[in-house]
């Protein structure tokens, strides 16, 4: 219904929808430059922070690349043992952070386990390959002294 009204009975508002729609897909959206990593929120002597700053600073110390994992668990936890309302309400957002936490801490254990390991199989292939090279070489060695060795006469045995 709507969409007979607004059609038929204005053709200069189909005008100016086609003119709009052909203008937005003929610009070009920028390219997201460099993601700017948050600077933590300064701290003055004698504030308390509130609920909303002490998440802030929780979530920004559990940033990945620049964050404070153990600073960041210990804001979590201290939100966590709050008994106000605001923190009642934020406390899935932040069983949610320490879960995410605790995973990243666990993958990064698990990566440093599994680059251990490939080191260790990548020189464990370096000493085989040079075992089973330097293995060819005494088999071409042993090649080159029977090569070289005079053919045997045919031994002359009693005939049956």
């Amino acid at each position: 219904m709507l969409f007979e009204f607004g059609w038929r009975r204005s053709p200069r508002l189909c005008a100016m929808c086609a003119a709009f729609l052909l203008t937005a897909c003929a610009s070009r959206v920028p390219a997201p430059a460099e993601p700017e990593v948050a600077q933590p929120l300064p701290v003055q002597a004698g504030d308390e922070p509130e609920d909303d700053d002490r998440l802030l600073r929780a979530i920004q110390a559990a940033h990945p690349r620049t964050g404070d994992p153990a600073r960041a668990r210990e804001l979590l936890d201290a939100l966590l043992a709050a008994d106000d309302a605001p923190a009642r309400l934020q406390r899935p957002f932040i069983q949610s952070l320490l879960e995410q936490l605790a995973e990243r801490q666990r993958l990064g254990n698990a990566n440093q386990r599994l680059t251990q390991q490939l080191e260790r199989v990548t020189q464990q292939g370096r000493e085989s390959q040079q075992r089973a090279d330097e293995l060819q070489r005494k088999i071409d060695a042993l090649t080159d002294i029977e090569r070289s060795l005079p053919a045997r006469a045919p031994s002359r045995g009693a005939v049956r």
